[in-house]
C-alpha cells in the first residue's frame, strides 16, 4: 500500500488495530451470509485494513456474489481499481468494483445493483450519521449493516428509553432496525489516533417495524417532523413542547399523559400518537 499520509481534510482516522479488523470483518460476513445477502458494500475502505480480511474471506464462500468498495479519495480509489482487478484470477465467480465518490451524493442506484445486500464501514466522523440514515431507509434492500462511529453517535442509535441518548434519532432508527453493540475501539486502534472513543454497531432490520409508518415519501416525512417536534424541547412536557404545532391536537386525541416528556414514551405510545396523526391526515378524510 503506498503511503498516502494523514487525510485530515477527509476526516479519515485510518483503522490498524489487526484483531478489530478481523472482527468486523468476519461479523460482516457471518452476517451476510446468516441473511441470504448475495453482495456485500464497503464504504470507505481507506487503507485496506477491513477490505483486506474481507476480500480473504471471501474466497472461502459462494454465496456472495459482488463486492463493491466507495471511496471519495481519488488517489486511494486509484489503487483499490487496480487492487481489485489484481483479485479477478483468485476471486472468479464474485464481481469487484471500485466506486470514486462521496457516498452520500451518490445516488442508489449505482451501488445498490444486487440485494440483498450487507454493508459494513469504518465511517468518517463527520458524515457517519448522514450515511448511516440514508442506508437506513433501504430496509428491503438492506438486512444487516456493520458500522463503526464515534462512540457519541453509537449510544444514541442503540439508547434505550429515559436515558440521557435516547432521541429522535434513536427513535427513528430502532422503529426498523436492531441495534447492537459488537466491540468497543479505542484512539490507539487508528493512526492518527483521534480524540474520542469509537464504537462498533451491528445493524439488523426489523421483521416488521415497531410503529407501522408507511413507506410513501409523505408518511415517512411526517413521521420524521413527529419525532423531531417531540423531542425539540427534551427538557419540556409534551404538552408544552408541542404548543403551536400541527401535532398538539394529535396529543389531545391520543390519549397519551401529555405531562410526559418525550423521552419517556414507550413503543406503545409512539404507535398511538401516529396512529393519533395519521387518522387526522387529509389523505385519510374523506
Amino acid at each position: 500500500m503506498p503511503a498516502y499520509g494523514k487525510r485530515r481534510a477527509l476526516g479519515q482516522h485510518f483503522l490498524k488495530d489487526r484483531m478489530i479488523c478481523n472482527l468486523i470483518a468476519q461479523t460482516a460476513v457471518e452476517q451476510a451470509h446468516l441473511h441470504g445477502c448475495v453482495a456485500l458494500l464497503e464504504i470507505g475502505p481507506g487503507k485496506g485494513a477491513i477490505t483486506e480480511p474481507l476480500l480473504g474471506l471471501l474466497k472461502r464462500q459462494k454465496q456472495i456474489e459482488s463486492f463493491q468498495l466507495v471511496e471519495r479519495d481519488r488517489d486511494l480509489a486509484a489503487f483499490w481499481k487496480s487492487r481489485l482487478s489484481s483479485q479477478d484470477e483468485s476471486l472468479p465467480s464474485i464481481s469487484l468494483m471500485t466506486l470514486e465518490a462521496d457516498f452520500v451524493e451518490l445516488p442508489a442506484t449505482e451501488w445498490l445493483k444486487s440485494s440483498p445486500i450487507a454493508v459494513v464501514s469504518n465511517l468518517p466522523y463527520s458524515a457517519g450519521t448522514a450515511i448511516t440514515t440514508g442506508l437506513a431507509r433501504h430496509t428491503r434492500e438492506i438486512p444487516v449493516m456493520v458500522l463503526m462511529f464515534q462512540a457519541e453517535v453509537a449510544q444514541r442509535l442503540r439508547a434505550e428509553p429515559s436515558t440521557k441518548s435516547w432521541g429522535s434519532l434513536s427513535v427513528w432508527i430502532q422503529n426498523q432496525w436492531e441495534v447492537k453493540k459488537l466491540t468497543s475501539v479505542p484512539p490507539r486502534a487508528f493512526s492518527p489516533p483521534p480524540e474520542v472513543d469509537s464504537e462498533v454497531v451491528v445493524f439488523t432490520r426489523r421483521d416488521r417495524p415497531l410503529v407501522h409508518v408507511e413507506n410513501t415519501p409523505a408518511a415517512q416525512a411526517q413521521w420524521e417532523s413527529l419525532l423531531k417536534a417531540c423531542f425539540a424541547h427534551r427538557r419540556k412536557m409534551l404538552r408544552a413542547g408541542l404548543a403551536g404545532t400541527p401535532f398538539k391536537a394529535a396529543l389531545d386525541r391520543s390519549g397519551i399523559d401529555p405531562t410526559l416528556r418525550a423521552e419517556a414514551l414507550s413503543w406503545e405510545h409512539w404507535a398511538a400518537f401516529w396512529q393519533s396523526v395519521n387518522s387526522n391526515s387529509p389523505e385519510k378524510q374523506d
